[in-house]
């Protein structure tokens, strides 16, 4: 393990000597500030609820996440470099978990920055304290999930925006899929919400945490960390 946490730390780090994360962050908290006190009126309206937000994370995400997990893989390959981190006495798994750790770790410093949110209505007011809890344990999985997606597209190219691309559709289609079914199809709608990331995400709003969503969630991390193993494998094999 002390492979991949060294590979964790340094991609940790490289978020936060580069421009990238400041812009990041930056540009979340406004559209999150603006959402929450401005278009929704949130001292206007009076109640103790984040709903709001929590509808509004998985949407940005799809867009604010990708651009975070593009550079992991794909850029160490077009810059050459991804073939002397191959030389070294590293495994293709502790590589992918590593970088994936890394990106964690930065969703994770994204969401504590919200928590100035439920801080203020426990001063303002009364709310549910397990919808809240249950919210962003799910907000977590999600985005953790849409990093495993973002990191597996990443191991497919060389290019950036491409590895973007991709990332940010596979996520949507993947979070969305049970309802693009029911325009067409509303009796396959159910049998999609199985597989669907924003049904089993709205378990958790509701402050419901079932083992079927942790499972499901751990295992679209999964999948999509052996995907991306298997590309980098496969790459040695070539």
């Amino acid at each position: 393990m002390r492979n991949v946490w060294v590979i964790a730390k340094r991609e940790f780090s490289a978020y936060f000597t580069s421009p990238i994360a400041y812009v990041a962050i930056s540009v979340f908290l406004v559209v999150v500030g603006l959402k929450f006190f401005v278009i929704d009126e949130f001292f206007e309206v009076g109640q103790a609820s984040l709903r709001s937000l929590f509808e509004l994370l998985p949407i940005f995400f799809l867009f604010y996440l990708p651009a975070i997990s593009m550079r992991l893989v794909a850029e160490e390959k077009r810059a050459g470099t991804f073939e002397l981190v191959m030389t070294l006495p590293i495994t293709d798994a502790q590589i992918v978990l590593g970088k994936y750790l890394g990106a964690v770790g930065f969703l994770v410093v994204t969401l504590v920055l919200t928590l100035v949110y439920p801080a203020l209505l426990a001063v303002l007011g009364n709310p549910d304290g397990g919808i809240i809890i249950g919210s962003y344990l799910g907000v977590f999985l999600l985005g953790a999930s849409y990093l495993a997606i973002g990191i597996m597209t990443s191991a497919w190219t060389t290019n950036q925006i491409v590895g973007y691309v991709l990332g940010a559709v596979l996520a949507a289609l993947f979070y969305f899929q049970d309802r693009l079914v029911g325009l067409f199809w509303e009796g396959a709608r159910r049998v999609m919400e199985l597989s669907s990331m924003g049904a089993h995400y709205a378990n958790f709003t509701k402050g419901v945490v079932d083992t079927r969503d942790l499972v499901f969630f751990l295992s679209v991390i999964s999948f999509s960390l052996l995907v991306a193993t298997f590309s980098l494998t496969s790459r040695r094999w070539s």
